[in-house]
């Protein structure tokens, strides 16, 4: 794999199996018996599991920084706050299989961690063109997503990121 300054691997790892474990169980909604695609984990106070997912073009993500009330004290509170850097709208992601994002810019970097993922599902830069993938292997990378990407799920089946944005920083 060559250098690439758009990806940066961090020094530490995560309990992959505890991030899988928890975020099963809080995907699983009981109450309609499926899974959901985004949960916002950091909220700007409010108790909506949505307020942090989709497109936020021109929102101030540092207003994402609280833990969301149902998981104050919990196992997740306590992961997001085991980061040695502030971390800002974490949300889980999933990507359905046979998928492509909008290619797009976000303002600021983020911290990608695989947890479900399969070789055929990359990221996609477009100046200087490169495709990567990121391994679910307990690896917590910077990404800079404030250049042009996309991302793309080839597989067939779903791909799951923990996703957070760091403010105002051009590498933590």
């Amino acid at each position: 794999m060559s250098f690439d300054p758009r990806f940066k691997k961090y020094n530490f790892q995560i309990d992959l199996e505890r991030l899988k474990e928890e975020t099963e169980q809080l995907l699983f909604d009981s109450s309609t018996g499926k899974y959901r695609t985004q949960m916002s984990l950091q909220t700007n106070g409010t108790t909506d599991w949505d307020s942090s997912t989709g497109t936020r073009e021109g929102e101030d993500e540092a207003q994402w920084d609280q833990i969301h009330p149902d998981l104050a004290g919990s196992w997740w509170d306590g992961f997001l706050k085991s980061f040695p850097f502030k971390l800002y709208r974490a949300r889980l992601m999933t990507m359905h299989p046979r998928t492509c994002y909008s290619i797009h810019s976000d303002s600021n970097p983020r911290i990608h961690i695989a947890i479900v993922t399969h070789r055929q599902a990359r990221f996609i830069f477009t100046t200087p063109p490169a495709i990567r993938h990121l391994p679910a292997d307990g690896t917590v990378w910077w990404v800079d997503t404030t250049k042009e990407h996309s991302a793309m799920n080839g597989s067939m089946e779903d791909r799951i990121h923990l996703v957070a944005c760091l403010v105002n920083t051009a590498e933590e």
